[in-house]
């Protein structure tokens, strides 16, 4: 039987040889003898030299098999960090990305700064319900709804939330195209936003294992963004400082950036870049 270490540098080699990044595969390969040996990151590095036993080599194995399919090891594993929280996860959800958390940052900077007390925040499209949830934990005193048109999302994201203790409220409903008239003080959002074309040229990962209906934005990447920015002067408020925060794809900021200014003339419209200095986030603030 291999060591730990030999164990890492022979699953690194396979999953490379399966076609993923060598940065990643290293990252992958202690991820998953950590879940075969049932170790923490810590207890992994302090037992690198120690013997594999025959059951945890048969739980590696079972897990580079699924992950030979290009499976996801987030859905492999059923869970993925965000925001420094783990959270669930399954094939009824996407997959919590990093530049994802700007949303989080964002929420906390606004209510911060205009000293929000008790804010009413809105998550539409909530999916695994994590920006919900970290929301409700990050803030405190939030009223947060969260909604989707997945049942099953909506299954993991109470799930989540009420392993976090997170107090969020899940609606199942399509906020945008809704007649509600309900008002809040922070709107934020995950649509689809990738253009349908375009879902083609991504991953393995992405294109044939997470929900095409949460990724896909249709022939322009708008058919989400679009009657979700235009349902805004119906759902920030309009007697005190509110705000959008949506995340999309950068192709498709310009469009976005016209359809805000359109619904909302006297709004000052912004957008944010990601880690990586891409626009990704546009923000919407009504003063």
């Amino acid at each position: 039987m291999p060591t730990i270490a030999e164990a890492i540098r022979e699953t690194t080699l396979k999953l490379v040889s399966f076609g993923i990044p060598s940065d990643e595969a290293a990252i992958e390969a202690r991820t998953m003898l950590q879940r075969a040996c049932s170790f923490s990151q810590e207890q992994l590095l302090a037992n690198h030299r120690e013997t594999l036993t025959e059951s945890t080599e048969v739980q590696l194995n079972r897990l580079l098999t699924r992950r030979q399919t290009r499976e996801p090891l987030a859905y492999i594993l059923g869970e993925k960090e965000f925001y420094g929280r783990t959270f669930r996860v399954d094939r009824s959800v996407l997959i919590p990305r990093p530049e994802t958390e700007i949303l989080i940052d964002r929420c906390i900077e606004f209510a911060k700064y205009n000293d929000l007390q008790n804010p009413n925040i809105i998550d539409i499209g909530t999916g695994s319900g994590i920006i919900a949830a970290t929301i409700a934990k990050e803030i405190d005193g939030t009223r947060i709804t969260a909604t989707d048109i997945s049942a099953d999302a909506l299954e993991i994201a109470q799930t989540n939330a009420d392993d976090h203790s997170a107090n969020v409220r899940f609606v199942l409903e399509d906020v945008a195209h809704s007649r509600q008239q309900r008002r809040y003080d922070i709107v934020v959002s995950n649509p689809p936003y990738i253009k349908s074309k375009a879902l083609e040229t991504l991953q393995p990962e992405v294109r044939d294992w997470e929900p095409r209906q949460a990724l896909d934005g249709g022939a322009d990447g708008m058919n989400v963004l679009r009657p979700l920015i235009r349902s805004l002067p119906n759902l920030l408020r309009n007697d005190a400082p509110s705000a959008a925060f949506i995340e999309m794809d950068p192709p498709v900021a310009e469009s976005c950036i016209r359809t805000a200014h359109a619904s909302l003339p006297d709004a000052d419209v912004q957008v944010h870049r990601d880690y990586g200095g891409l626009e990704r986030v546009l923000v919407v603030l009504r003063i």
